[in-house]
């Protein structure tokens, strides 16, 4: 997958380019400007690109991502400033607010990829706020933002019916857990 990384911190750039070729994927940058960014846009075009809102100069990523949008771009802001990001969401897919980790942007770029598959509901990675608009573009289709379909569980004590033959027909009755109790948050947090 073609990734541009726009970062005006060099060091975190150069991080999130390593990170990425590591696992295969064709990152382009670190672009610390609108120029350097759009040169590199020119030459290959990203299927995803991460745009810092501060950049080099003074200048605004998301003027950049504006651009980008309108260049067919899938955008996610990956800034220390996630309250401005937010009032300009319609540009980009989401948030990634910093400090983050470089293996956070692999586990967004996972996301994006999935989606882009055609899986339905993949993890969604932590530290990802998700915002983007429903016809924002994603590698390889459409993002669905609508609310996932609730699937309703309960025992068949509660539903007043016995248990489907050979399911957890001879399994002991489990106590009743609370947040606090050893292995109940791990398995919560994953």
């Amino acid at each position: 997958m073609n990734i541009l990384i726009v970062e005006d911190e060099i060091l975190l750039g150069l991080l999130l380019i390593d990170t990425l070729a590591d696992v295969g994927h064709r990152p382009l940058g670190p672009a610390s400007c609108r120029s350097e960014a759009l040169g590199l846009v020119a030459e290959r075009t990203p299927h995803l690109a991460f745009v810092d809102i501060e950049l080099r100069g003074g200048e605004s990523g998301i003027e950049l991502a504006a651009e980008l949008r309108r260049r067919g771009v899938a955008c996610v802001f990956a800034t220390g400033q996630p309250g401005l990001a937010r009032e300009h969401r319609e540009l980009a897919l989401g948030l990634i607010a910093k400090p983050y980790s470089p293996l956070t942007i692999l586990e967004v770029v996972g996301y994006f990829e999935a989606l882009g598959a055609g899986e339905r509901r993949p993890r969604m990675p932590r530290g990802l706020e998700l915002f983007g608009p429903a016809d924002a573009p994603i590698p390889g289709g459409r993002i669905d933002t609508s609310p996932p379909a609730a699937i309703p569980c309960a025992s068949p004590a509660l539903l007043g019916t016995a248990p489907a033959p050979g399911i957890a027909a001879d399994l002991p009755p489990q106590p009743d857990q609370r947040l606090g109790d050893p292995g109940v948050l791990e398995a919560v947090t994953g």
